[in-house]
């Protein structure tokens, strides 16, 4: 708690909000503000100092955060964000696209990685095909039958921001290349609470933004492997991505780099690399486990509530729902009491349409809440009971 200003200046407000951003520790707004205050210029262009000192800031965060996930940093591009980085591989992937192909995703994804396929599909007359989620026990349900020989592209979430459900894909993922299709991974809710080694995920592209891992707005990693990254067309076009431009064409660069037209966000990558680094310092690594089994426990001994199952492995988030309160009001009583949850579906509706539920309230724990916190909690909630439902 003492590492981060937000709560030594709210020592109050409890903050259970993680999965949607992560609160930013000092160390990383130092590293932020340190780069603009001396090493800020524009990168790989420059012709003086400071231009070289802000390259080599950059690149070597690009190093960090491509070690994070055991790739390299020839691999890792740097966007502005997940829903960026999901959008430009749905419209360049390279696949010669029939009618008739088929994408795989499952009901669990954000809505970022269903919308860029849902136009993907409506261009060129492709089918998508959605892997179930067990509404019993909150798993990856069966893909056998859903992934066939028409199967061009899987893109599939490792954990639901919803339930917090952490999802076997390694098995789907490996026999979707056995097949020749391209496979994509958004991490979002995953990176910041399970170690991640792509090549063992056996995955062409994973994503995942650094505003989940403890850092600012504004970065998102961006894994290609050689095959995807050396075959595929750049997301955007403009400065810093060409080698020759006439009137009528350009030929652009070989690399990663041809990912990252425009001016990249170097003070947002400079942070994120010592997020990642400072997560990795964190010890007590049991420490959020241990608060979520102590919440789900207490959770369900409320008859008035019910907890959404999450599998057999889940992140630090719950979700729950009560039929004698809608959940934007629960989040609304709690938030009179300092304590920060989410209400509603998420952006991810299709999940939720299977509990046939309009919302839910999320419950997502950070590296700086306690077992305190959690009691308070389950506090405020039993007084909101007793003053609005308990007749």
């Amino acid at each position: 708690m003492n590492q981060f200003a937000l709560f030594r200046e709210h020592p109050q407000l409890i903050y259970f909000d993680s999965a949607a951003t992560c609160q930013v520790p000092d160390v990383v707004m130092q590293a932020f503000t340190d780069y603009y205050q001396q090493h800020h210029a524009n990168v790989h262009r420059a012709s003086h100092q400071l231009g070289r000192a802000a390259t080599s800031a950059l690149e070597t965060a690009r190093s960090t955060l491509a070690s994070f996930i055991g790739a390299s940093a020839a691999n890792v591009a740097l966007l502005p964000s997940t829903t960026a980085a999901l959008n430009g591989l749905a419209q360049q992937v390279p696949v010669k696209w029939q009618a008739g192909d088929e994408i795989l995703l499952s009901t669990a994804e954000h809505h970022a990685n269903i919308l860029p396929w849902q136009r993907l599909a409506n261009e060129h007359q492709l089918i998508l095909r959605y892997i179930p989620i067990d509404p019993e026990t909150g798993d990856l349900g069966d893909w056998q039958a859903l992934l066939n020989e028409r199967t061009r592209v899987v893109s599939i979430t490792a954990a639901s921001n919803i339930t917090g459900a952490l999802f076997s894909i390694t098995p789907l993922l490996l026999a979707a290349q056995a097949r020749g299709a391209w496979t994509i991974v958004d991490a979002a809710q995953a990176a910041a609470h399970t170690s991640i080694q792509v090549t063992e995920l056996h995955c062409d592209a994973l994503v995942f933004s650094t505003h989940k891992v403890y850092s600012v707005n504004g970065c998102a990693v961006v894994y290609l492997s050689d095959a995807l990254r050396d075959s595929m067309a750049p997301f955007q076009v403009g400065g810093g991505i060409v080698q020759r431009v006439t009137f009528t064409e350009a030929e652009f660069i070989d690399g990663i780099h041809k990912f990252e037209a425009g001016s990249p966000n170097t003070a947002a990558a400079v942070a994120a690399a010592t997020a990642v680094t400072w997560l990795q310092k964190q010890k007590d690594v049991a420490h959020l486990a241990q608060l979520r089994q102590q919440l789900v426990r207490e959770l369900h001994q409320r008859p008035w509530l019910t907890v959404l199952p999450s599998g057999a492995h889940a992140t630090p988030t719950v979700a729950f729902y009560s039929d004698a309160f809608q959940a934007f009001d629960i989040a609304a009583w709690l938030d009179q009491h300092q304590i920060a949850v989410r209400a509603g579906h998420h952006c991810a509706q299709l999940l939720l349409q299977q509990w046939q539920l309009p919302a839910v309230v999320r419950v997502s724990l950070g590296a700086y809440n306690t077992a305190s916190q959690i009691t308070r909690f389950l506090e405020t909630l039993d007084a909101g009971w007793a003053l609005f439902g308990s007749d």
